[in-house]
């Protein structure tokens, strides 16, 4: 019961705004964090419907709340998958071996490509979003539960490269099966709400989450050669942008 305790102050801490609890970040710390991951998710999604429901008697124009559902996510969780976003495409953009690849995963220090993409990238998330009706958001809201579901649980069903350290996440034996199980059961019960809202735009965007998660898998083995803490977060910002761009192409196309 402790170490589950433990595993939800840490998942806070790392993953959120929250304040930063003083433990141990050990195997037996750790052993359950990625279940409480998604948890994150949930707060950002009430926060999003929140915002939809009193955005229209706060402001008169598109621009303040786009810029609120572009940084929301990244504000909450306190950046923690940006970082990984960004280091992932410095090593990208490297065009180095793939071990030379892996060492600027190490690196802390940010390269001039990622401040390029940092900006790009907040840019197209705002024009997204500025042209994203209300009733959007509603069926959005579900997304970052899924995507920080999927996050979990590629650390925990997929190989990782062999510089990754993911493997703290990894409980043993059959717990292992089961916190995937617990995962998806995350995922199901998200995309059964999202589809319950709207079942079109709904379906467009779990296309999105899977077209994102395909894509991160591609990335990171034949990039990386397997999964890393940074390439996950990688997954979860992509997530974020092709996730409402798909919403949005479907809101043009049935509306």
């Amino acid at each position: 019961m402790r170490s589950i305790w433990n595993s939800f102050l840490l998942a806070l801490s790392m993953y959120s705004v929250s304040p930063k609890a003083q433990i141990e970040r050990n195997r037996e710390n750790t052993k359950y964090i990625l279940l409480f991951i998604p948890i994150i998710g949930v707060v950002i999604g009430l926060l999003i419907s929140q915002w939809a429901i009193g955005y229209p008697y706060l402001c008169s124009y598109a621009i303040l709340p786009a810029v609120v559902g572009a940084v929301l996510p990244s504000v909450i969780s306190a950046g923690a998958h940006l970082d990984g976003f960004f280091r992932t495409v410095d090593a990208l953009s490297s065009n180095k071996s793939r071990e030379g690849k892996l060492q600027i995963l190490e690196d802390s220090h940010g390269g001039y490509f990622a401040i390029i993409v940092c900006i790009c990238y907040f840019m197209i998330s705002i024009g997204i979003w500025s042209e994203m009706p209300i009733d959007g958001l509603f069926v959005l809201a579900y997304s970052y539960v899924i995507s920080r579901a999927l996050y979990g649980f590629s650390i925990l069903a997929l190989p990782h490269a062999k510089e990754s350290k993911c493997s703290i996440y990894v409980p043993e034996g059959g717990m292992r099966v089961v916190e995937m199980l617990i995962l998806l059961l995350y995922v199901g019960i998200s995309a059964m709400l999202m589809l319950s809202v709207n079942r079109e735009i709904g379906f467009a965007c779990l296309g999105g989450a899977a077209v994102s998660f395909l894509y991160y898998c591609f990335v990171a083995f034949k990039h990386f050669g397997g999964v890393t803490e940074d390439s996950a977060g990688f997954f979860i910002q992509i997530c974020e942008v092709l996730v409402p761009l798909a919403a949005l192409i479907a809101y043009k196309r049935w509306w």
